[in-house]
């Protein structure tokens, strides 16, 4: 009769299994800060895409109508209409553009159902309000906004109804240069007070609108009275990271480090916080002849 020999497996002591674990939890805060970083990159550059199609959409409305699209404007047959709205078709995005009826309309849900359409190429991946898009109830939000110096009619006064009908176009309005002259910035969905930036916004309050550099070219702001801050001039330069939210008619990043900008050549750049506070406001003025320096 064979005797059976015993064989024992030795396995992990509880000391043991503490430190691979520990170990583990290290490797893990090592790599935890490299993975936000490759992230954060990867929703730079979308952000960075989103932007660069406003601007080639921008450009091929002026190709089409010989001017670029008032920032908000309401005529008779035709209804009211907003440069984001005007700007759908040349996004890809006519069927959205659709939903908001002939003649066009801001204002009505129901049947229209513009207002609420979540526009990818409207939203940053890491803007940190935004949530599903439609945190305002019946109203779709974003992520950027337009220079009211560009698309709105500053001369015209602090007067929503009328200064906001702009007619820039990019062959005669860029005095200072069209690689100098921001179109489209950055301003995170929810702003103060309750307020969010509503890309379809129509033209009942501009604390809501979805706009920037809000006020006349010699940077006397057009204040909603809400306001908590100048929307105009050097000292509404732009917030990064604002928390909790943005000032309603200040331009605002959810990135670290800057905020992405497309300026009128088509170009995308990313500005750095620390960017002189003159040299930002000339370049929102088209042609104010106050031509900036280095940024």
């Amino acid at each position: 009769m064979r005797s059976s020999l015993s064989r024992t497996r030795s396995g992990f002591t509880l000391i043991e299994l503490l430190v691979v674990i520990a170990i583990i939890a290290i490797l893990i805060g090592l790599l935890l800060p490299a993975v936000q970083k490759v992230r954060e990159a990867a929703a730079r550059t979308t952000c960075q895409n989103n932007l660069a199609q406003l601007s080639k959409a921008a450009h091929n409305y002026q190709s089409a109508m010989n001017r670029l699209p008032p920032f908000y404007n309401n005529q008779a047959n035709v209804g009211e209409t907003q440069v984001f709205v005007a700007l759908l078709p040349y996004m890809e995005q006519q069927a959205a553009y659709d939903t908001f009826g002939k003649p066009l309309n801001l204002q009505t849900a129901g049947t229209n159902i513009g207002h609420r359409a979540v526009i990818k190429s409207y939203a940053c991946p890491s803007d940190y309000t935004q949530g599903n898009g439609l945190n305002q109830g019946d109203w779709a939000t974003g992520s950027y906004a337009a220079n009211f110096q560009v698309f709105g009619r500053p001369a015209a006064g602090n007067n929503w109804s009328t200064n906001s009908v702009g007619s820039s176009d990019i062959g005669s309005s860029f005095t200072d240069g069209t690689a100098s002259t921001i179109l489209f910035a950055e301003k995170i969905a929810q702003s103060d007070n309750g307020h969010w930036n509503l890309w379809a916004h129509g033209g009942w309050n501009n604390s809501w609108a979805p706009i920037f550099a809000y006020g006349d070219v010699n940077a006397n702001a057009f204040n909603s009275g809400m306001d908590t801050a100048p929307s105009a001039g050097p000292s509404a330069i732009f917030l990064v990271q604002p928390k909790p939210t943005g000032q309603m008619v200040r331009a605002s990043s959810p990135h670290t480090g800057g905020m992405n900008a497309c300026f009128a050549d088509g170009s995308v750049k990313f500005l750095n916080p620390s960017i002189d506070a003159n040299t930002w406001w000339a370049i929102l003025t088209p042609s104010r002849g106050d031509i900036p320096g280095d940024y």
